[in-house]
């Protein structure tokens, strides 16, 4: 992209699915989005730890709680460019 930040895809795509351990490119960040709207970056060093670089963001989904109430809250990976500017925050990882 024009602005130094790379753009990834989060879903299917010819190189398969998003795995947690590309979360840890230079200028990229994990964000979780709720269906209710809620937006929050998520620390990945815990499921690095883990031993869990290679499993889907797909995968993960289900360890993300929310504060509405949500019990998965959807995974995707940004560049640093695209994180939104204020108001992120309030989803939680559980496991």
């Amino acid at each position: 992209m024009a602005d130094g930040s790379r753009q990834f895809q989060t879903r299917s795509s010819g190189y398969g699915e998003a795995r947690l351990g590309w979360a840890t490119a230079a200028r990229s960040s994990l964000w979780a989005r709720c269906a209710c709207g809620r937006e929050a970056v998520i620390d990945p060093r815990p499921w690095l730890a883990q031993g869990l670089s290679r499993q889907t963001l797909n995968d993960l989904e289900a360890r993300l709680r929310c504060q509405c109430g949500a019990r998965r809250a959807g995974l995707e990976i940004r560049g640093l460019a695209e994180a939104p500017g204020g108001g992120a925050g309030g989803i939680h990882v559980f496991r």
